[in-house]
């Protein structure tokens, strides 16, 4: 089996295409080429070629089992996690990727402005497999903060200026917030489970938010409360921290939909 394969934008285009699936999954893009009937066959014949040179189609024109499988896990996957994220401010462009599989197997899928590249993966990696994705950055410094959204959204429109409730915890929390955001973000993104239930459905997670400063990286992750309300957390986080609420995000999805 190969360790991996990339595909250009044009390639993926007609090679999803041959699978007759599908569109493809979030996060990814797939761009249809060729302005008219005619141009597109031209191009399919072209890029069908270049394939087959590359010993991704066999000699009849079938996509090599090993491909097929990966391309096909993206569209059929039992638990799936997705992240979209930019590395280093928005010069570099939005890098998306995604980790699929059942209990069987599972492949690792990235895109990013120059194409998609996939590679098997074990299926109990899905979450470690997309935090090894992201870019380094050690653990944020700043104090772990849980509030109710409304509270955040108030706080910002009054810049984080005191607010003399007579509670320390509520000055304390307004100190943190007004430190932490008035620190330059300098990369960002969010990530999110998904699993497929036995009739097809599809059951998706709340999203997992991250984000670097010059003090650390935090996730942000909101849940709701008594009432209805929403709560927001935003709280220090490592590699092993992603993982652990990823892997929550998972058995949460796959308890949605019936534990498979």
């Amino acid at each position: 089996m190969p360790a991996g394969v990339g595909f250009g934008p044009l390639e993926l285009d007609f090679l999803w295409e041959s699978l007759g699936t599908t569109e493809l999954p979030y996060p990814f893009e797939q761009y249809s080429h060729g302005s008219t009937v005619g141009e597109r066959a031209a191009l399919r014949r072209q890029v069908m070629a270049g394939l087959r040179d590359r010993r991704v189609l066999d000699d009849t024109g079938r996509v090599v089992p090993e491909v097929e499988d990966w391309l096909m896990l993206l569209a059929t996957a039992e638990l799936s996690v997705d992240a979209v994220f930019l590395p280093e401010g928005a010069a570099q462009g939005v890098r998306k990727v995604l980790a699929a599989g059942t209990a069987e197997r599972a492949v690792l899928a990235r895109q990013d402005e120059r194409g998609t590249w996939l590679a098997p993966l074990p299926p109990s990696a899905l979450a470690s497999a997309v935090v090894d994705e992201l870019p380094a950055a050690g653990r944020g410094a700043e104090q772990s903060i849980t509030l109710p959204t409304r509270e955040l959204t108030a706080a910002q429109q009054q810049g984080f200026r005191p607010v003399n409730s007579g509670r320390q915890s509520d000055e304390d929390t307004r100190t943190a917030l007004a430190r932490l955001f008035a620190q330059p973000r300098l990369r960002g993104g969010q990530i999110a489970a998904n699993a497929r239930g036995r009739l097809g459905g599809r059951n998706r997670s709340r999203v997992l938010g991250w984000f670097d400063t010059e003090s650390g990286r935090y996730l942000t992750q909101s849940s709701g409360g008594a009432g209805g309300e929403e709560w927001l957390t935003i709280a220090p986080a490592d590699a092993p921290t992603l993982r652990h609420r990823i892997g929550e995000l998972l058995n949460g999805v796959r308890a949605s939909n019936g534990g498979r």
